[in-house]
Order: structure tokens, then sequence, then C-alpha cells
């Protein structure tokens, strides 16, 4: 579900305008974040942990994680899994082992898509009748991305249109633009 809330405030010669963009729903698959925890690249992939060792360390040494979950008797997990090479915690090549659920993320999103502040200019001291009206505008698009759910990436930021949809990999983040606005009526 797409929907979005726009409004315009008004003072004197000033006039400000703005969209936020939400979409609520849709499921992301982070192509970028498979490959970055298998890489040991996202900051969660080194560190200490529970024991104050670093996570990359082998578990002879006390590395690991243990992952939340229960043992297949129901009762909490205590085994570490192994950091300290790819097949471990955050392998990224064996669903068996790390589920591509595991970098699925939900596509909801909320974004300050447009802000947009102008001025209008006093017509009659500058141009002697000759322009009814002129608005100068500083318009500014996709500035802020207030909430979204996928790590290190903008959900809409997708690979391509068609069965690529909701796919994300190597691509660039959506553009922020920023300009202005000249606007004369004769």
């Amino acid at each position: 579900m797409d929907w979005g809330v726009t409004n315009t405030l008004k003072y004197k010669d000033f006039t400000l305008n703005f969209l936020i963009d939400i979409q609520k729903g849709g499921d992301v698959y982070s192509l970028d974040t498979h490959y970055g925890q298998g890489t040991g690249l996202p900051y969660y992939t080194a560190g200490l942990n529970d024991l104050g060792n670093p996570l990359r360390n082998t578990l002879a040494n006390g590395g690991g994680v243990i992952n939340p979950g229960v043992l297949e008797d129901g009762s909490t997990n205590t085994i570490r899994a192994r950091a300290d090479y790819y097949a471990g915690v955050f392998y990224w090549g064996n669903s068996s082992r790390n589920p591509a659920a595991l970098t699925i993320y939900d596509a909801s999103y909320v974004k300050l898509r447009e802000l947009a502040l102008t001025y209008r200019l006093p017509v009659d001291n500058l141009f002697n009748g000759a322009i009814s009206n002129a608005n100068l505008s500083l318009v500014g698009r996709n500035l802020w991305i207030i909430h979204k759910n996928v790590p290190f990436a903008d959900p809409e930021s997708g690979l391509g249109a068609g069965n690529a949809q909701g796919y994300l990999s190597g691509s660039f983040p959506t553009l922020r633009t920023i300009g202005l606005n000249l606007n004369f009526e004769f």
C-alpha cells in the first residue's frame, strides 16, 4: 500500500510545501547484506561476544556467537556458531546453514520525498508591472529516509523492473537533488 501526506504552509511572502511518501508492506532481498555478512563488512560481524572475546576468534579460543532460538529438546540455545570463516554464523553461500530469509526485509518506508521553500518576489518594485507574478523556490527531493527496515540501503534502490523487483544488489542509492526554480508570469 502506497500513500502520502502533503501540506502547504504560508507566511507573508513565503510558502513551504512538503510531501511525505509512505509505503507499507512488500519484501526485498538484500544480496548486498548477504555478501557483506559473509565477508565481514557490517559492524555486527566484528567486535566482542558475550564472553568479552572477539567474535572472529575460533570456538576453542572463546569466539563465536550464540544465535537466539531453541535446541531440538526446546531448551534455550547455548551452542556457539563459528564466526571465523565463511561457513560460520554469517555464511552467505549455503541455505542449509544460513537461509536467505536472514537477508529478506520488510520493504516499508517513510520518506521526505520533496520539500520546497518559495519566496514571492515583489514584482511591482522590480519589474515596473511587466510581470504579474514571480517566485523563487529552493526545491529538494529525496531528502530524508525517515524510517526503513533494510540496513545499509534504500528499499527503493532495487536492481531493476519486471521480474527483478524486490532484489537489492549493487544498486545505487536514490538520487537526492537540490535545485532552484525561478518562475515568472507575464
